[in-house]
Formats: structure tokens, sequence, C-alpha cells
């Protein structure tokens, strides 16, 4: 497993995020390794993540990750290169279900990360 995944996962561990799921992209995508989808309990929290996560990639020496939706109180996307991070707000995973178009994507399991 690659360090950037590892920082991402512990990140957001810490910050108490829930539902976290981490795609394997490896054979869909040439463009990333894995996708991670994770739920913040408020918008509050979401911006807490977004930060935490930009600090905590940047002291780890990994490159500073492109932002969507930075100003967002639903759903923020990061690209951190080979891995892709969405945070949602529990109503904002709940309207794109993304969930249900990646079904048969294999995921990792996080905890033997």
């Amino acid at each position: 497993m690659n360090n950037t995944i590892k920082t991402v996962i512990e990140t957001l561990q810490d910050l108490k995020l829930e539902d976290i799921i981490v795609y394997d992209m490896r054979e869909r995508s040439p463009f990333f390794d894995f996708c991670v989808l994770s739920t913040a309990r408020s918008s509050r929290q979401l911006q807490a993540a977004l930060k935490h996560l930009k600090d905590n990639l940047q002291a780890a020496k990994h490159k500073m990750p492109m932002i969507e939706g930075a100003g967002s109180d639903g759903w923020v996307l990061m690209d951190a290169k080979d891995v892709i991070v969405n945070i949602f707000t529990r109503e904002e995973r709940t309207y794109y279900n993304l969930e249900k178009m990646w079904m048969d994507i294999p995921t990792v399991d996080i905890e033997a990360c």
C-alpha cells in the first residue's frame, strides 16, 4: 500500500469520519490507484477534514493536492495524484450514491493498511 493512501486513511479515521470506503482502482483507471469515500457529520467537520488532509499530506512530503468544491458544504473532492478523496455530508453521499455505481470494484481492507 502506498504512503499517500495510508496518510489519507489515518487522517480520516483520526477525525472520526464515517463510512470510509477505499476502492482499488489500479485495474480500472490509468489516472489514479485508489478512490476514497467518506462521510462527515457536518459541513464544519467536512472543512476540518479537508484542512487536516492538506496539512498531513504536505507534512508527509506529498505533492499539494488539487481540490474541487473547497467552499462546498456538502461534497469536496481532493485529487492527491494517485488517490482521489471524496468527503461528503450524509445527505450528499446518499444523493449521489457512488457506491451503487462502483459495486463491482474491489475495496481495500482499511484496517490492514
